[in-house]
């Protein structure tokens, strides 16, 4: 095992790439410092330490940065010796298959907030989501959650691209998990773990609507019709 004196995490509150990160060095115990920035107004300092300009980043011990939430969560896993994904071969590389679907899913979202500006722009890539999920569907057995073990690498990807479903749910008025109990029941039983919860803050919906209810696209013009507190109570019961 590699033995580093410093770890300092460079992320945003609500990106689920950082969220990913920060997960695992909870999970593993990984003492470090975090700082936030605010995503339209990068400070010079932190685009000096990022090649592409994005979240995360981790710099170790002080003097060499890590950048790319998938390559800083493999580093973490090295150094610790874990295997999140599992050990059996194939199992793994299954896991590693669907992770991949896991950062289309994300992406997609990403589309839903920043890119999509009518509804039929919303409506192809919510087929395009609604296709990704009928793949992980049929690809993986009900996961089963231990609140009282670690998630593997499978399980923090999925935590954080299931982690806005709730509110996009609110504003779109359509259920992102229709035809899919099986991955329902994942991201609900994942919303209940620990380390999921504490990855981002107490007011991370508040704080979501907020951020997609600035932008100018589709979404956003839906949940700015909606108040704030009942779009808080409703994604609490419904995820939490």
């Amino acid at each position: 095992m590699e033995l580093i004196s410093s770890y300092h995490l460079i992320g945003h509150r609500l990106c689920p790439y950082v969220q990913r990160v920060a997960m695992v060095l909870a999970q593993n115990g990984i003492a470090h410092k975090r700082t936030d920035i605010a995503l339209d107004a990068k400070p010079d300092w932190f685009l000096a330490l990022s090649p592409t300009g994005n979240v995360p980043v981790l710099v170790v011990d002080d003097e060499r940065t890590l950048f790319e939430a998938a390559a800083i969560c493999q580093y973490l896993e090295t150094i610790t010796g874990k295997k999140p994904c599992g050990a059996d071969a194939y199992d793994h590389a299954l896991a590693q298959a669907v992770v991949a679907i896991g950062d289309k899913l994300l992406s997609l979202t990403a589309d839903l907030i920043y890119r999509d500006l009518s509804e039929s722009s919303v409506d192809a890539t919510m087929h395009q989501i609604h296709k990704q999920m009928s793949i992980v569907s049929d690809l993986m057995s009900a996961q089963v959650v231990d609140t009282d073990k670690d998630l593997s690498m499978l399980d923090i990807v999925f935590a954080t691209v299931f982690r806005p479903f709730a509110l996009i749910a609110v504003g779109l008025n359509r259920d992102l998990f229709a035809g899919f109990p099986g991955l329902r029941g994942w991201a609900s039983d994942l919303a209940k773990h620990e380390t999921v919860r504490n990855a981002v803050p107490a007011t991370y919906y508040r704080e979501l609507h907020e951020f997609i209810a600035c932008k100018d696209g589709y979404l956003a013009n839906r949940l700015r019709m909606i108040p704030q507190d009942n779009i808080v109570l409703t994604t609490a019961k419904s995820v939490m």
